[in-house]
């Protein structure tokens, strides 16, 4: 069963690397899409036969072709890792996009809010500057008595302000329905992001520990490509170490039950020779 299991991990995680490392070449020399994907396959085979050949055949192995197959090994493992860095780097800027337009449209909306919302508060302030011209000029009014040219001018400014104010709290009503419609489009925003946030948990790292996501996504992305194609070769050599022990388990006890049937046919012909002198014969298991 556990040699099972380790056939299975073996096979996904050198599967998994070689084909993560081939995409991330391919895409690399996307030129030659097909051409590169054979390519960087069949190299990915090669370094893990070379490796098991290595680790089954060192002692017979001539010194030139060992060192050989080590540079080719450590050279295609440095490929591998290049090529899983390179997947996975474009795999996060696809995230990152979309990330990025979803901020850069946010920050747009909230610069129009802010605009709009000062624009509220000038003609707030307007408003209130009416009030108290008009104010002003009903109390001149009062204090003109009889006298029909004051009362004319301070009507007129009244009815003017009156104007106004109307002209402003209308305006006011309408840079309201933008701030609603900009609160609304702002909600839309947030809910798409919280649908497309492939790299929440990485932003949420990066604020944490108080660094930027990019660096966070630079040391998590080494850190899996250091650990994958190494495991996927280790895995391979311990998988192929424990066929190779129960080879040479079943070859033992071959041999062990040849020696044994060699020593019983032995036995046997031996008592037969002794047997009419009547000598028992005894082999080296009876002593």
């Amino acid at each position: 069963m556990f040699t099972l299991l380790m056939f299975i991990s073996s096979l996904l995680v050198a599967g998994c690397a070689a084909y993560f490392s081939v995409q991330g070449l391919a895409t690399l020399y996307s030129g030659f899409f097909i051409s590169v994907c054979i390519m960087a396959g069949s190299l990915e085979l090669g370094k893990l036969v070379a490796a098991s050949y290595l680790h089954i055949y060192w002692n017979k192995t001539s010194l030139l072709l060992k060192t050989y197959l080590l540079i080719a090994i450590l050279t295609l493992m440095t490929i591998t890792s290049l090529g899983i860095f390179g997947f996975l780097t474009s795999a996060y800027q696809k995230s990152h996009v979309k990330i990025e337009i979803i901020e850069t449209q946010r920050q747009s909306l909230l610069m129009e809010k802010t605009y709009t919302q000062n624009e509220i508060d000038n003609f707030t302030k307007r408003t209130e500057t009416l009030n108290g011209i008009r104010l002003i000029q009903e109390k001149r009014v009062e204090d003109a008595g009889n006298y029909k040219v004051p009362r004319e001018q301070a009507y007129e400014a009244i009815n003017k302000a009156n104007k106004e104010i109307e002209e402003s709290k209308n305006k006011i009503s309408e840079l309201n329905n933008i701030v609603k419609n900009l609160d609304i489009k702002l909600l839309n925003l947030k809910e798409e992001e919280s649908k497309s946030s492939d790299i929440g948990t990485l932003k949420f790292v990066a604020e944490l520990f108080n660094t930027d996501i990019e660096k966070i996504v630079k040391w998590f992305t080494i850190a899996i490509v250091l650990v994958f194609d190494p495991l996927a070769v280790c895995l391979v050599l311990a998988y192929s170490n424990i066929i190779k022990n129960k080879q040479n388990k079943i070859v033992l006890e071959e041999e062990k039950k040849e020696f044994d049937d060699v020593e019983t046919s032995k036995s046997k012909r031996f008592s037969k020779i002794l047997k009419p002198f009547k000598i028992k014969y005894k082999d080296n298991k009876s002593v």
